[in-house]
């Protein structure tokens, strides 16, 4: 090395005696934000749908007939169950909001204006979506389940009961009928 070097490290050396940790904190701090992170970049979804993909009400509506065919025909001389219902109302999306008072003064509304807002989840800068607070799903209106072993009454009345339990219908709502 040169001697002018030699010379000026020599100098140095109490004063780096002193800050040796602070510098190798910063050395350290420095290394660690020149290290390229291996993570991707999140980027927006290719859709514009929620994220959690709930079923439509259709799709729901045929799977609860699925579900409910396949356990209705577990019931004693039901025999072979179709089922098929109705919808009173749809699924209803429930959405977190903001009340903001405009004019206010010591907590207390001056001329009772507010505003209400939706809050906006924000997941990156091309996509938003708003926070929802709950989902209710599509009421019933009737049922109607055709079985091969509705001519005895006793299994009608099982399969109503069924129904009715299951689905909060009341048994004017429901209707069981002998397949040919």
């Amino acid at each position: 090395m040169k001697p002018s070097i030699v010379q000026a490290l020599n100098r140095l050396r109490p004063q780096l005696q002193t800050f040796k940790y602070p510098a190798l904190i910063l050395l350290i701090g420095l290394l660690l934000v020149l290290i390229p992170s291996k993570k991707p970049t999140p980027q927006a979804p290719a859709h514009t749908e929620t994220e959690t993909s709930a079923p439509s009400e259709d799709d729901y509506c045929r799977a609860v007939e699925r579900q409910l065919a396949r356990i209705l025909s577990q019931i004693d001389g039901a025999g072979r169950v179709e089922v098929m219902l109705t919808l009173k109302a749809g699924q209803t999306v429930h959405y977190q909001t903001d009340f903001e008072n405009s004019n206010q003064r010591n907590g207390e509304s001056v001329n009772g204006s507010a505003r209400q807002s939706t809050v906006i989840l924000q997941r990156g800068s091309a996509y938003d979506e708003a926070a929802v607070v709950n989902t209710e799903y599509p009421s019933f209106l009737g049922a109607l389940i055709v079985s091969e072993g509705a001519g005895d009454p006793a299994v009608r009345l099982a399969l109503s009961a069924a129904v009715s339990s299951l689905l909060g219908l009341g048994a004017d709502k429901i209707t069981v009928v002998k397949m040919k």
